[in-house]
């Protein structure tokens, strides 16, 4: 956990990355966010959680084992 943290803050800072952060496995996405995230990281989040949320709602496509 702590060598991942440190990894995506030296990707944001240093290399200018954009990032999206949510945590799965919850009923609904959760959107995770740094208190040194810009503008842009925190609407990437929303849109990343909206897409997972949506992809929930979809009906899940059966797998004919043929």
């Amino acid at each position: 956990m702590e060598a991942g943290n440190m990894l995506v803050k030296q990707l944001s800072f240093l290399a200018n990355a954009d990032l999206a952060g949510i945590v799965l496995g919850a009923k609904v996405p959760v959107i995770l966010t740094s208190r040194a995230d810009n503008v842009r990281a925190r609407l990437a989040s929303c849109a990343v959680a909206s897409l997972v949320a949506a992809a929930k709602r979809q009906p899940k496509l059966a797998l004919a084992a043929e």
